[in-house]
């Protein structure tokens, strides 16, 4: 299977006056086409900050970094947000729904920013891929936690990406439904999406095929769940 992430030697600095903050530190880290990944780690240890770098949120400040093949270093901005759009849905632990836009609508948003033609037909199917198939109409205040995470997800699966990153899905729902977005991963990976979560659950975090354990900015260790 081919490598559709690899970063070698990859740091993210940050700068708060004259002292320099390692967020990520000289981590090597790939992602073979398919593969479901979760990392761990504790509150500071990079996790998010990883994740922004390897979907081209936030630029690396050192090291290689290749998505589907591509070397993101030297890319305008225009061409990230292409290789953003063609290749990565993202799903976040706050929702960032629109309340006045139905669940249908809300998983059509992304087609209109990339100026893409969207379809009812496909729509629907999308959100009966999310287990949503008959609240299509309804506004994100009448659906509950799981269901609105569902929607987020749908919306990340709309461009038809390469890989999901996801960010703490289910920080803000119980376990229950945590157990239930998990699974929905997991179906999602059966059907060949590639997909990277951060999580601070470590049950969650097994249902992986591989678990990263981050500290200080560094891979310490590597599971095969």
């Amino acid at each position: 299977m081919r490598n559709v992430i690899e970063a070698k030697n990859l740091s993210k600095v940050y700068r708060r006056g004259r002292e320099e903050i390692y967020a990520i530190k000289e981590v090597d880290f790939s992602v073979s086409e398919g593969e479901f990944i979760s990392i761990v780690g504790p509150s500071g240890s990079g996790k998010t900050a990883l994740l922004n770098v390897l979907g081209c949120l936030d630029p690396p400040s050192g090291g290689s970094l290749r998505l589907n093949d591509i070397e993101i270093s030297g890319l305008g901005e225009r061409d990230l947000v292409k290789l953003r759009r063609d290749n990565i849905g993202f799903v976040f632990q706050q929702f960032h729904l629109m309340p006045a836009l139905t669940a249908l609508e809300n998983i059509e948003l992304p087609l209109l920013f990339s100026h893409r033609d969207g379809n009812k037909s496909r729509i629907d199917s999308i959100l009966k891929r999310v287990g949503l198939g008959d609240r299509g109409n309804h506004l994100p205040g009448q659906l509950s936690g799981g269901e609105m995470q569902r929607v987020a997800i749908g919306r990340a699966l709309i461009n038809d990406p390469m890989i999901i990153l996801a960010d703490e899905p289910t920080g803000n729902l119980d376990s229950e439904t945590s157990q239930i977005i998990f699974e929905l991963f997991s179906d999602l990976n059966r059907q060949g999406m590639t997909l990277i979560v951060v999580t601070h659950d470590l049950d969650m975090a097994r249902k992986a095929h591989k678990m990263y354990k981050l500290k200080d900015g560094r891979i310490v260790g590597c599971v095969q769940t």
